[in-house]
């Protein structure tokens, strides 16, 4: 009887990734974790297939069968894939007579167009209150940095298609910066070395296959191959090809230099007195892209700090907007409401 009578409200977070979608859900913890990826039939405009079922059906599916990714660098790219992915994640995720109380992580980079294109997506999937929050904030709340303390806690967190970086302090922003810079740019790079000098295109599983065997941040101890098949543009036909694990840290090395630059400048705008204390307790690195062989080895090298991988780096956003939506008052200086949103102006 006690279920029956229990509250009605349930507090959710979701982190709405370029890659991934994750579903917390408050006395569950994460419940809901698979690509940002829906599959419609195009003749009758039906849903095929959303996630892990979409995902398999890339550079498979017939051509009645179109794939869409609905979010583009962590905002909402089709408004109306992402409400229609939305509502199906909930009620996956939720019983539909529970009210519904939502908190979405957004890159510090976000427009406030693109904010209200996220907040209409939750309202429309059934929310009935909406709450936006840093993506770099509930990262730094999911690996339970101090951010209520006087002292200064930095945390870098590399998804799919953004990196985000704060230093935070007594519960606020002190310097928060966003490129759109993440994993998916590794692979594409990877795409583009492949098509330029070895004049072949493979699918994107073997990329994502490639990159997590073979690649690295720093300068590989064992130059492996990594041998696949792939087509070959002068002819068209299947060819075997191998690739160096040397050759996938140079060119990785390219786009990762932009996001050491990025660190670099929140780390130069960092008043002096919370530079100590992040020179103390180093840097830690979140998302799925700081997963990367020798990440935090690389930016120790290049910033001149100390640097921590999280424990399960890839699920520190979501479990932080969870916690972030259960402490919302506490956390209201970086926490954005309807209220908030609909009354600025352009």
């Amino acid at each position: 009887m006690a279920s029956i009578f229990s509250p009605l409200t349930k507090n959710i977070g979701i982190d709405l990734g370029t890659c991934t979608t994750q579903v917390y859900v408050e006395g569950r913890g994460v419940v809901f974790s698979e690509p940002s990826i829906v599959a419609t039939d195009e003749r009758n405009r039906k849903l095929v297939a959303i996630g892990n079922g979409a995902e398999s059906m890339l550079s498979k599916s017939p051509e009645t069968v179109k794939i869409h990714r609905p979010l583009l660098n962590g905002v909402v790219a089709d408004y109306g894939v992402t409400r229609t992915m939305l509502g199906y994640i909930l009620s996956k995720c939720v019983r539909s007579v529970q009210r519904l109380r939502i908190m979405v992580g957004v890159p510090a980079a976000a427009s406030n167009v693109e904010k209200r294109a996220v907040m209409e997506a939750v309202y429309q999937a059934g929310a009935k209150e909406a709450y936006l929050v840093d993506t770099a904030v509930a990262a730094a709340m999911g690996v339970n940095m101090p951010v209520y303390d006087p002292v200064g806690n930095m945390v870098v967190n590399i998804g799919g298609g953004t990196t985000n970086v704060a230093i935070l302090s007594l519960g606020g922003i002190v310097v928060s910066k966003s490129i759109h810079l993440g994993s998916l740019d590794f692979n594409e790079a990877i795409k583009d070395y492949l098509r330029g000098q070895y004049d072949i295109v493979t699918d994107d599983m073997t990329i994502e296959e490639m990159k997590i065997t073979n690649g690295s941040a720093v300068l590989p101890l064992e130059d492996r191959g990594y041998y696949f098949t792939g087509r070959g543009l002068d002819d068209g036909l299947l060819k075997e090809c191998a690739v160096q694990a040397s050759e996938l840290y140079q060119v990785i090395g390219r786009p990762l230099m932009k996001i050491l630059d990025l660190v670099r400048s929140a780390l130069q705008e960092t008043p002096p007195e919370l530079s100590a204390d992040i020179m103390e307790h180093g840097v830690v690195l979140t998302g799925g892209g700081a997963k990367l062989k020798g990440m935090e080895q690389l930016f120790s090298q290049e910033l001149g700090v100390p640097v921590v991988l999280a424990a399960e780096p890839d699920l520190a956003v979501v479990r932080g907007i969870g916690v972030a939506v259960a402490e919302r008052e506490k956390l209201a200086p970086v926490i954005e409401g309807a209220q908030r949103i609909y009354r600025r102006r352009f």
